[in-house]
């Protein structure tokens, strides 16, 4: 699309609202919550491979401000740290079906799950073009 298309503009405006959003609720360690407004649930490693891969990817492609790198960069050092020694990423979410309440998502177990993996051969990739 154009620079100057009026969707695209929309669409990086959102995108730049959700990263505002999104520092605010970033763990110190570099994940994020499976409820993004609750920080008392437990943080998620899939979730943030899904985040870090899509700011890095919008940083690389001038999408957002730069600032929004060390962001990124922080979340890919939390999937790092979070990848076994069989290469496996852990404390993944075993899936999320509708719940009624804040509890229900909370007591979704945490695991290894193929998509988890997915997401972080993503983000991983995605970290590569920045050749850090």
């Amino acid at each position: 699309m154009p620079a100057n298309d009026p969707v695209r503009q929309m669409l990086i405006n959102t995108l730049n609202r959700q990263l505002e959003a999104l520092e605010e609720c970033q763990h110190e360690n570099g994940l994020w919550p499976t409820l993004l407004l609750d920080s008392s649930s437990y943080v998620e490693a899939s979730c943030t491979a899904g985040f870090a891969f899509g700011i890095l990817k919008a940083v690389r492609h001038r999408y957002v401000d730069k600032k929004y790198l060390q962001m990124g960069l922080k979340a890919v050092e939390a999937v790092i740290h979070n990848i076994d020694e069989k290469g496996e990423l852990q404390n993944v979410s075993a899936g999320t079906a509708m719940g009624m309440t804040k509890d229900f998502y909370k007591k979704i177990p945490i695991t290894g799950m193929p998509y988890g993996q997915s997401m972080a051969i993503l983000c991983l990739v995605e970290y590569l073009y920045f050749n850090i």
